[in-house]
């Protein structure tokens, strides 16, 4: 009986120390930034961290190293035909849903048609495509391309690049009218090797999907398992990142369900869902979310003005919205002053709110400003007799202005500014960039439309 006992206890502590190990698995990817790129001579990137915090939570040390960096088509063709094997970021499509596992998302994908702005290409659907003339660049294999076939694009019309940068080339050169590709990756390229990415836009959209780590269809079930498991605990563990504001209606407010809202708020909940990203909204008074801002990792401010004394102090994001600076009265004050160079103006009492750009921009011309804790005061201030005249943002005055319907007059729009997301320095360069393109994604859908309508500016106000 003891013999048997012990030839079980042997028999299972073989098998405990038989369980298969990540680094059994052959990691492949490409140059696909901000998710997977080569830098310094190491691979870095979203997917590469990501990797890298799932291997720790097993006990493992991802050696990045041993991650194979090959061409989009032949790390596609090897995960497809031999077991253990994990392509990434690999989108993960109806089409390709049956030939591997997955384990993901690491984050979502927009694959568009890039043109050359100068060009003035519209697209407004593939038949639209097939009827033209246009050319466009694919890479072999990739989720593009795929597209492309699926939609039934004319093979005629495709020509294939050696790999990114060179499709990137071909666009720029005007060897072809179109690229396929995802639109994030190509417009970090443009940043990273020198191309104004003004110079490009995306001008018609082949899917938006999520980008995962895809393995062969014959990796052990146990380890696959395992490693989707391990990644579902290394997203779980990323950085929450803090996103602070103020109330700053239209931009950003909290609505009847006590919930951070208004069009700047909208764009950056769409951004960071597709990013992938833990977030916590909270509504600060303006003074300490700025300074939180800067102390802080992990924590970004918006919506700020992207001054130039702020300028080092942190990473900007954006631009989220746009915005207009004005002088108000209330109506019946008979006070008429059409800019800041009027004298008169400096006989009056001005009212703006601490650490506001717009207070900080009259305050540096030598004019004298009482502030107020947060901008709503103001309008109370100025009922109340105790400010003449109130510098703000136009639309702020005009959504303050109608909740509490008082009468008030713009005496005159002295500067027009963009809003931005302002984050701490030690922001991640790979995040960063995510949320940039992302953002400049919302703008071009129009995310947050409805709630930019109520702050647009209506002539006369």
């Amino acid at each position: 009986m003891r013999i048997t006992l012990f030839c079980i206890l042997i028999s299972l502590s073989v098998w405990v120390g038989a369980q298969p190990k990540f680094s059994q698995l052959r990691f492949i990817t490409e140059e696909y930034p901000p998710y997977n790129y080569t830098e310094n001579s190491q691979l870095e990137g979203i997917a590469i961290d990501l990797l890298e915090r799932a291997f720790a939570f097993e006990g493992e040390l991802l050696k990045r190293e041993a991650i194979e960096s090959l061409p989009w088509a032949r790390g596609y063709e090897t995960v497809m035909n031999m077991p253990n094997t994990v392509l990434f970021s690999t989108t993960r499509t109806e089409a390709r849903e049956t030939l591997f596992e997955w384990v993901g998302p690491i984050s979502s994908d927009r694959v568009v048609l890039m043109a050359r702005r100068d060009n003035n290409i519209e697209i407004d659907s593939i038949e639209q495509l097939n009827e033209s003339d246009l050319n466009v660049a694919v890479i072999l294999e990739d989720i593009g391309a795929q597209r492309l076939q699926e939609l039934g694009v004319n093979p005629d019309r495709i020509h294939t690049a050696i790999n990114n940068a060179s499709a990137l080339a071909m666009l720029n050169a005007n060897r072809v009218d179109l690229w396929a590709y995802g639109e994030d990756v190509a417009f970090w390229l443009m940043d990273t090797r020198g191309y104004n990415r003004q110079e490009f836009e995306p001008v018609y959209t082949l899917s938006e999907a999520y980008l995962y780590f895809a393995l062969n269809k014959d990796t052990d079930p146990e380890l696959v398992e395992r490693f989707h498991k391990a990644v579902e605990s290394a997203k779980a563990e990323l950085p929450r990142v803090r996103l602070l504001t103020e109330e700053y209606p239209p931009f950003n407010y909290l609505n009847e369900q006590q919930e951070v809202s208004g069009s700047a708020t909208e764009i950056l909940r769409w951004v960071v869902e597709r990013a992938g990203l833990e977030t916590e909204f909270q509504l600060l008074p303006w003074a300490r979310a700025l300074t939180e801002a800067q102390l802080r990792e992990n924590t970004c401010v918006y919506s700020t003005t992207r001054t130039a004394e702020r300028e080092t102090l942190f990473n900007w994001i954006g631009p989220l919205v746009n915005n207009q600076w004005g002088a108000f009265s209330l109506s019946d004050s008979g006070i008429d002053i059409k800019s800041l160079d009027d004298n008169k103006l400096s006989e009056l009492r001005l009212g703006s709110f601490r650490e506001d750009a717009v207070g900080q921009y009259v305050q540096a011309l030598g004019y004298e400003l009482i502030l107020a804790t947060t901008d709503r005061e103001n309008l109370d201030r100025l009922q109340a007799g105790l400010i003449d005249v109130w510098i703000t943002s136009v639309p702020v005055a005009r959504f303050f202005a109608e909740q509490a319907q008082v009468d008030i007059n713009k005496l005159f729009v002295f500067n027009e500014v963009s809003l931005y997301l302002a984050c701490h320095n030690d922001l991640s360069p790979n995040i960063k960039q995510l949320m940039q393109t992302l953002v400049e994604q919302a703008n071009e859908l129009g995310i947050g439309q409805l709630e930019r309508l109520q702050g647009e500016v209506i002539e006369g106000f």
